[in-house]
C-alpha cells in the first residue's frame, strides 16, 4: 500500500476561498452577495489545481454571515465553471449549530459539482464515519452517483490519536494538518520560521499514516502571508510589478520609496518560505500543501513538479532499471549509486507528476524503448 492509491484525484496545492466576505456597514443580501461571488468567481482564473469554498474559519464568526456563505457558495458552485480543478467545500465543524445545515444545502443542492468535503475539528474515527454517512445519504436522496471524498483535518492531539483509524475510512482522501489549531489544543505557538521543526513529530507522522491505507497527507498553511505592499503614487504598475520580482537590494529606494522596498522584502521573504516550507513537505511524502494566497500558489505547486531535466533523470533511471531487468540484472547504477527498486520508486514520483503537468510527453516515455505500462511495472512490488 502506497500513499495515494485510494484516492481519486491529484493535487499540489488546495486553496481555501472564503464564501463570505462584505465591508463594513453593507447590506450582506446585496452588498455581501456582489462581494462573495466576486471574491470566488476568481477561482475560474486561479491556476491552483484543488480549492474549496470555505465557510469555517474564513467566514465571519456571525450567525447571520455563516447562513448567507452557505447560500452564496452553493450559487458560486451551481453557476461558475471551474474546468479540471477539484472542487471543494468546507462546513462549520460539527459541534456548531451551523454544521448540519451546511452538509444538506451545499450536498444537497450542489453534492454533483463537488468532489471533496473538507472536515475541520472532528476528533474521531466515529465522527468522520457519520459525516461520511451522511454525505451518502444526501446523495442517495438526490439520486447521485457521484463520490464526494472526505479531506479530514488534523487539529488536536486527539485527532492525531484518531488519525490511522480515521485513514481507514473508506470515504476519506486525505489527513489535513491543522498546524494553528494543533498548537492551540497544546498551548503552543506556530512561529513562521521554526514551525517545521516545532511541530516536526506531527508532521512526519501523518504521511506515514495516510500511505499506509492509500491516502494522501496534505500539509499545513505558512503562516506568513505574501500581502503585496502598496503601490507608490505615481508609479507605473508595470514598474511595481517588476520590482516585485527583483532583488530588494538593486531597487531604487528615492524613486519607490523605502517603505515599499522594505514591503518587497517581506513579501519575497513569505514567498521563500512557502517555497521552503512545500520542497519539505513533499520530501516528506505529502501530496499536497494548503494555499492562502494567489502568490503563494507557484512555489507551492512548484515544489511537486520537478523540472524537465529532473523528470528525465528519473526517467531514465526508471529505464535502465527496467533494461538490466531484461538481461538478469536487480539493480542498475547512477553515478557510484547502486539504484535497486526501492530507489526507482523513489524516483518515479517524478516521473508520473512530469507526465500529469506535462513537463514529459508520451514521446519522452516512447524515446526510452519501454512503454509506460512496462516501466510502471518495475516500481510495483506486486502484480
Amino acid at each position: 500500500m502506497v500513499r495515494g492509491v485510494a484516492v481519486p484525484y491529484q493535487r499540489r496545492g488546495e486553496m481555501s476561498i472564503p464564501a463570505f466576505k462584505m465591508k463594513p456597514g453593507g447590506d450582506p443580501r446585496v452588498d455581501g452577495r456582489d462581494a462573495s461571488l466576486k471574491l470566488m468567481g476568481k477561482a475560474q482564473q486561479l491556476p491552483v489545481d484543488f480549492f474549496f469554498f470555505d465557510c469555517e474559519d474564513a467566514a465571519p464568526d456571525h450567525p447571520e454571515f455563516k447562513a448567507h456563505a452557505r447560500q452564496f457558495a452553493v450559487e458560486a458552485l451551481r453557476s461558475m465553471d471551474f474546468g479540471t480543478r477539484v472542487v471543494g467545500f468546507r462546513p462549520n465543524n460539527i459541534r456548531t449549530a451551523h454544521f448540519e445545515e451546511d452538509l444538506i444545502t451545499a450536498v444537497g443542492e450542489a453534492g454533483d459539482r463537488l468532489a471533496a468535503l473538507v472536515i475541520p475539528k472532528t476528533e474521531t474515527a466515529d465522527e468522520v464515519k457519520d459525516i461520511a454517512g451522511l454525505v451518502e445519504d444526501i446523495q442517495r436522496l438526490h439520486r447521485r452517483d457521484n463520490r464526494i471524498m472526505l479531506e479530514v483535518l488534523i487539529e488536536s492531539p486527539r485527532a492525531l490519536l484518531e488519525a490511522e483509524k480515521i485513514a481507514a475510512i473508506p470515504a476519506v482522501a486525505a489527513l489535513v494538518l491543522g498546524s494553528w489549531d494543533f498548537a492551540r489544543t497544546l498551548g503552543g505557538r506556530v512561529a513562521a520560521d521554526s514551525w517545521l521543526m516545532d511541530q516536526a513529530v506531527v508532521r512526519q507522522t501523518l504521511p506515514i499514516l495516510a500511505a499506509a491505507h492509500g491516502k494522501d497527507a496534505v500539509d499545513a498553511i505558512t503562516g506568513t502571508l505574501p500581502l503585496r505592499p502598496a503601490a507608490p503614487p505615481g508609479v507605473e504598475v508595470a514598474l511595481v510589478n517588476a520590482a516585485l520580482l527583483a532583488d530588494p537590494e538593486t531597487l531604487d529606494v528615492g524613486v519607490l520609496g523605502q517603505a515599499f522596498v522594505d514591503g518587497v522584502r517581506r513579501h519575497q521573504h513569505a514567498l521563500a518560505l512557502a517555497r521552503r516550507d512545500a520542497q519539505d513537505a513533499r520530501r516528506l511524502g505529502f501530496a499536497a500543501k494548503w494555499i492562502l494566497h494567489p502568490d503563494q500558489i507557484e512555489p507551492i505547486q512548484a515544489a511537486w513538479t520537478p523540472s524537465r531535466q529532473e523528470a528525465l533523470d528519473a526517467l531514465k533511471l526508471a529505464a535502465d532499471y527496467a533494461s538490466a531487468a531484461l538481461v538478469g540484472s536487480g539493480a542498475t547504477l547512477r553515478g557510484q549509486q547502486l539504484t535497486d527498486k526501492a530507489v526507482v520508486g523513489a524516483e518515479w514520483w517524478l516521473v508520473e507528476a512530469a507526465l500529469r503537468a506535462n513537463v514529459l510527453v508520451a514521446s519522452d516515455v516512447a524515446a526510452t524503448g519501454h512503454t509506460l505500462a512496462a516501466l510502471r511495472r518495475t516500481v510495483k512490488t506486486r502484480d
